[in-house]
């Protein structure tokens, strides 16, 4: 009698927790972007930062630089083994942009990971005295993005620009991408976790 009174907290222990995970990874799929919704919505800031990771990325966060959505570009989180003169052959392709390089690109070796893209931002922004953020990167990843930003910034000095990395694919739901957001959601969960006890 006792076994089966356990048996059923147990089992609905489990539903509970799973049903919980659903709705939270529903939540999270619907904070992604839809990049069709945000053309012609981006806003001028003081600064636009890169977060290194996928294709496209860095060169977005270059093509809205150039436009004049920012007076100051930061790309974090470059591996150290990169140098500035690799990256400049790879995105600096006029002389336009490899003059913004010497002037106006700043590049964060330091960050692993987006709670240290976060908090290497936050340094470099009050070092600058630059207030509005236009964040760049993926499009899965801008969740838990808004998650890690929100322990230095005020939310509404942070605007977002996604990439979405599957423009070039046959297909949205590849084996690849769903990888990618299981992955991401299993971060953004940790992420959601330690922001709810304080860590």
């Amino acid at each position: 009698m006792i076994k089966q009174f356990y048996k059923k907290i147990l089992y609905s222990a489990i539903i509970i927790i799973t049903i919980s995970l659903i709705i939270h990874f529903t939540y999270y799929l619907l904070q992604i972007p839809n990049n069709n919704d945000e053309k012609d919505k981006l806003t001028k800031t003081d600064a636009i930062i890169v977060l290194t990771g996928d294709k496209y990325r860095i060169s977005e966060g270059i093509r809205i630089f150039k436009n004049g959505f920012g007076k100051r570009l930061l790309i974090s989180g470059v591996n150290e083994k990169i140098t500035d003169a690799k990256i400049k052959l790879l995105y600096g392709n006029d002389s336009e942009t490899r003059n913004l390089f010497d002037c106006c690109i700043d590049i964060d070796r330091i960050s692993e990971n987006t709670f240290q893209n976060s908090r290497e931002t936050y340094f470099w922004a009050r070092d600058l005295n630059l207030n509005s953020l236009l964040v760049v990167t993926s499009n899965y990843h801008i969740p838990r993005v808004k998650l890690e930003f929100s322990r230095f910034f005020y939310e509404d000095n942070l605007y977002y620009k996604s990439v979405n990395i599957t423009d070039d694919d046959n297909s949205n739901l590849s084996i690849e991408m769903i990888k990618k957001y299981l992955l991401e959601y299993t971060k953004y969960l940790r992420t959601s976790l330690s922001l709810l006890i304080e860590i």
